[in-house]
């Protein structure tokens, strides 16, 4: 077969393919999908790339036939055959042409969801096709992962099943479904690990099993049942990707917090949940190289713990100072994993300070931050790059304090644990503000607001289980898609710039300017 001929039946059986992975997921496939599918097909002025509004109506011509096929088994649909037909689409394709047919691939399978969330009814979503819809993102998006996913591909239909009797995974064994790198998933609780007297280390494996995907740094969502009711709140993965096969999670006990009590006194070894992510661009993974210096304030010793371990697992020497501040030497979360390190490692150094130790209580340092004290721990700091997590007050220190003594803020990345703000007092609203609406298209909901209110607020206060989380703009677990109108934000940190070209907006952070339809 030629090379023309592999790209020309390639072009034809691609959207048929991502068809199936959003749609036949689950085993149910949809009337409402199907139709969206046939007039996706039969009227291609949805797409810009000429390529493919050649090809559409010759998929049209031959679905019944790749229909029979797939049936029979013989038309392979998993990523791996997905990232073959798009290598073999997308090669040699001037660079804005292909752009142009990503865009396209990309609102395709968009239209296909859209159509599979709305066969879900009242919860709105459908999670596996949410979960196959991002692992497409990826394939048509990143070069990288249609070649990871066609290799892990090939090596599936040459090696056994993937886990040992005990149901264990091996990394060598593994086929191209058996990594999760975005996505909802359930989540099983291995165990529950005491860190100090008022934090908890919790172990998870995923059901069924797999490898975890993500970058040190990211976080998580959790979803929990509680008091009869769906509650998400987001934590930074602790564990290393590095370590795949368990993710980890490390949780401090609020006063009256609901979440971090309930899961301190009621989650348990064999316990399931579920869980989106991963998200958040705090990483050393994508930041400016080593030498590094991480510092970190009370529970915000997570998200740097992650890269420590996985910096000390891959990269041969490399080269850290770890600063943690603590009120007292009881709060030291992870201290002695920390020491052992540091007696391991020869370029790996910890120093613990407590702001309200006695020096009966405590030999180490004492006091609050300040950059004096930094650099008498640090000495070289100014030639390390920074990454910052804690509270809102203490990264905020560090960050002047840094500032002023003339550090390169470009080799500076920072990550606060202030908790979600309040609607009334997250940000000031327009004083000038303006009557608007918002229509809720799946729910059938239209609501008369003003440009003062966010699509959250208002779909929370009219009986709309929106998903959320941080209620900050941080975690994108309220991404919607802003189907008609215009919708501004105060923030829109966790959207990449496809999300913008998507039209998705962040339902915490956005406010409607006019008439906005949103799909809620």
């Amino acid at each position: 077969m030629t090379a023309t001929k592999d790209k020309s039946t390639a072009i034809v059986e691609l959207p048929m393919l991502l068809f199936l992975r959003i749609a036949d997921g689950d085993g149910a496939m949809s009337a409402l999908e199907m139709e969206r599918f046939d007039a996706l097909l039969r009227s291609p002025d949805w797409c810009r790339s000429a390529l493919l509004r050649r090809s559409l109506p010759l998929t049209e011509r031959d679905k019944g036939a790749l229909w029979r096929r797939y049936v029979d088994g013989d038309l392979d649909v998993d990523s791996g055959a997905v990232a073959a037909a798009l290598a073999c689409v997308l090669a040699e394709l001037p660079s804005e042409e292909q752009a142009i047919l990503e865009q396209d691939l990309l609102s395709f399978s968009r239209r296909i969801l859209e159509a599979a969330d709305r066969r879900a009814g009242w919860f709105k979503t459908d999670t596996k096709a949410h979960v196959s819809v991002e692992a497409l993102d990826e394939l048509i998006r990143r070069p990288s992962a249609r070649v990871h996913a066609a290799a892990l591909h090939r090596m599936s239909k040459t090696r056994p099943a993937p886990t040992d009797s005990g149901g264990a995974l091996h990394l060598e064994l593994a086929g191209d479904d058996t990594f999760w790198s975005g996505g909802k998933l359930s989540l099983s609780c291995l165990r529950v690990i005491d860190e100090t007297h008022d934090v908890k280390t919790f172990d998870f494996v995923a059901e069924p099993r797999k490898f975890f995907c993500y970058k040190p740094g990211q976080f998580v969502t959790l979803e929990l049942p509680i008091d009869g009711r769906i509650v998400r709140r987001s934590y930074t993965i602790s564990s290393s990707p590095s370590r795949p096969h368990v993710l980890s999670v490390t949780v401090k006990r609020v006063e009256n917090g609901l979440v971090s009590n309930w899961l301190h006194d009621r989650l348990r070894a064999g316990m399931s949940l579920s869980a989106g992510g991963p998200y958040g661009k705090f990483t050393c993974v994508d930041g400016a190289a080593g030498p590094y210096l991480f510092v970190s304030g009370g529970s915000g010793v997570t998200p740097v713990m992650s890269m420590a371990r996985w910096l000390l697992d891959t990269a041969a020497d490399a080269d850290i100072r770890f600063v943690h501040f603590a009120r007292r030497p009881e709060d030291f979360v992870y201290e002695r994993e920390l020491r052992l390190l540091e007696a391991r490692f020869p370029n790996f150094r910890c120093d613990f300070v407590c702001s309200r130790a006695t020096p009966e209580e405590w030999s180490g340092p004492i006091g609050r931050f300040s950059i004096e004290l930094l650099s008498q721990l640090a000495p070289d700091m100014i030639s390390r790059a920074v990454y910052l997590c804690g509270p809102d007050g203490f990264t905020e220190s560090v960050r002047v304090g840094l500032s002023d003594a003339g550090f390169d803020m470009s080799r500076f990345a920072q990550e606060s644990f202030g908790g979600a703000p309040s609607p009334s007092t997250a940000t000031a609203k327009p004083a000038d503000a303006s009557p608007a609406k918002i229509v809720f298209s799946t729910s059938g909901k239209e609501i008369e607001c003003t440009s003062a209110d966010y699509v959250l607020d208002i779909a929370l206060a009219n009986g709309i289980d929106a998903a959320n989380s941080c209620r900050a703009g941080q975690c994108g677990v309220c991404k919607t898609t802003a189907l008609e109108g215009k919708a501004v934000h105060d923030c829109t940190d966790s959207l990449t710039e496809e999300d913008i070209g998507l039209g998705l907006i962040l339902a915490c952070r956005a406010r409607p300017e006019g008439i906005l339809v949103v799909d809620l």
